[in-house]
């Protein structure tokens, strides 16, 4: 998705984003913490901060977060939560000097870019230190992930029926997107955070859809969406999935990503 596009979806994604994302989980989060100390890290910007749910704790940690968007909608957000130092801007052309921070972060934004290798080469001009992302290099095999998109599929298959335009067959989901940018970007070092066994309910996944806070979705009229997600709730029932999510932070030392 064009990052215009993109800017404007989450202006209008902004309201419920909190809401329908889960945070990371502190130990993931204490680990960056440990991560950033060891390595002298304490001028970060992170690219694509929206609403600021992780540059939040990071500067209560001790960090000093410049958190950088093209969203006004996401950094409204951020701003209400108190962040200092906010900046409007995309990840192609950032309007900071080079080397202005000691490295860079990018939280499981590089999937919304269309030329993420643009802007990893556009975060090693502005930090001396390289370029992190957070990344989830693995998450279970495919038939483990299978079901968590069932529930989701029965809202697509539905809006299809009726005309509206919706994600292809096969369409990658973001944590496949992040593995295959792993596979054509090799960091120079990956270092696994957190593992851990989630179980999640199937119909988790519709939240997303029933508070219009899902890109996919975002033209098609409230009515239409309440009585596909209704339908797809009624269809998986309680059934829940289980998989192993990985959080691993992807170092790039320089701008040959």
């Amino acid at each position: 998705m064009p990052l215009p596009s993109a800017a404007r979806d989450f202006d209008r994604i902004s309201p419920e984003y909190d809401a329908t994302r889960d945070p990371l989980d502190p130990e993931t989060l204490r680990k960056i913490v440990e991560v950033l100390g060891a390595r002298s890290i304490t001028r970060l910007l992170e690219i694509g901060v929206g609403t600021g749910r992780v540059a939040r704790p990071l500067l209560d940690a001790g960090v000093a977060v410049t958190g950088v968007d093209a969203s006004r909608g996401m950094l409204a957000r951020a701003r209400a939560k108190g962040l200092p130092r906010l900046v409007r801007g995309n990840a192609y052309r950032l309007p900071f000097a080079d080397r202005s921070f000691d490295a860079a972060l990018f939280v499981h934004v590089l999937h919304v870019l269309d030329t993420p290798r643009a802007a990893i080469a556009e975060a090693a001009r502005v930090a001396r230190g390289g370029t992190l992302a957070l990344v989830r290099p693995r998450e279970g095999p495919p038939a483990e992930r299978g079901p968590a998109l069932s529930a989701r599929r029965i809202v697509y298959r539905i809006l299809g029926e009726q005309g509206y335009p919706i994600p292809p067959a096969g369409a990658r989901g973001p944590g496949t997107k992040e593995r295959d940018l792993l596979a054509a970007y090799p960091p120079d070092e990956l270092l696994v955070l957190t593992e851990r066994e989630v179980t999640e309910p199937l119909a988790r996944s519709l939240d997303m859809m029933e508070r219009r806070a899902s890109r996919h979705t975002l033209d098609v009229p409230p009515e239409v969406i309440a009585r596909a997600v209704a339908a797809a709730r009624a269809e998986v029932g309680d059934r829940t999935f289980r998989y192993r999510r990985v959080e691993a932070l992807a170092s790039w030392r320089g701008a040959g990503a």
